[in-house]
């Protein structure tokens, strides 16, 4: 039973790659991801049902060994259905959004389609920008605690040595626009005080963090 559910889960994950052509923190990645969900999730019962089936019509009765890897198929066909629920919960940035923004992204690193949880909340961000040691971040979810997920990201930032990134977090796109013209007005000497290097180390860092704590 237990190569079987090795083999399953290896099939998945091998699935996954092939449908999921975008990655974190790419505009899409959202949308990319229930596509994933939902096959896998289709699958996964799909796997269990063939399986139970084939026991009781080889038996005659559900009592048998393979009633029972069914059973255990389910538990991560639950599990993918539940993360498929997570997701169909957030959308991704808006076209015509994402135009307008990219207009001001001009040597900004830039991130997109992310939610991040913490205790507390959840905290869908449909666009970031970093630059010159500032994060910026922007989300139309109307429901999305800004100031909340601030103090979660300085607190993530803090616990792996990126403490003085400082953080903002709009609601308001025009506010975010602005903003953002603001940071890349900054003059290049402000790259090196914030301890950035030519070949944008601290960037990496800061996007990989990003990347990483989004689901």
């Amino acid at each position: 039973m237990r190569g079987l559910r090795k083999g399953l889960s290896d099939g998945m994950k091998g699935i996954s790659k092939k449908l999921s052509r975008k990655k974190k923190g790419e505009k899409g990645y959202l949308d990319s991801q229930k596509k994933v969900a939902a096959i896998r999730t289709a699958i996964l019962f799909s796997i269990s049902l063939a399986i139970y089936l084939t026991g009781y019509f080889s038996t005659g009765t559900n009592e048998n060994l393979l009633t029972v890897v069914a059973v255990l198929g389910c538990l991560p066909a639950a599990r993918s259905a539940v993360n498929l629920i997570m997701l169909l919960r957030y959308h991704g940035i808006k076209d015509g959004d994402f135009r307008k923004i990219s207009e001001h992204t001009e040597g900004c690193a830039v991130l997109a389609d992310l939610v991040f949880t913490s205790y507390e909340k959840n905290f869908e961000i449909h666009h970031m920008a970093y630059r010159a040691g500032y994060l910026l971040g922007y989300t139309a979810n109307s429901s999305c605690d800004g100031k909340a997920c601030e103090k979660h990201l300085h607190n993530m930032c803090a616990q792996n040595a990126l403490g003085d990134v400082k953080i903002s977090i709009f609601s308001e796109l025009p506010n975010y626009l602005r903003r953002l013209d603001q940071i890349r007005a900054l003059p290049e000497d402000a790259l090196s005080a914030v301890g950035e290097t030519e070949d944008g180390t601290k960037t990496e860092r800061v996007c990989a963090l990003m990347r990483a704590i989004s689901l």
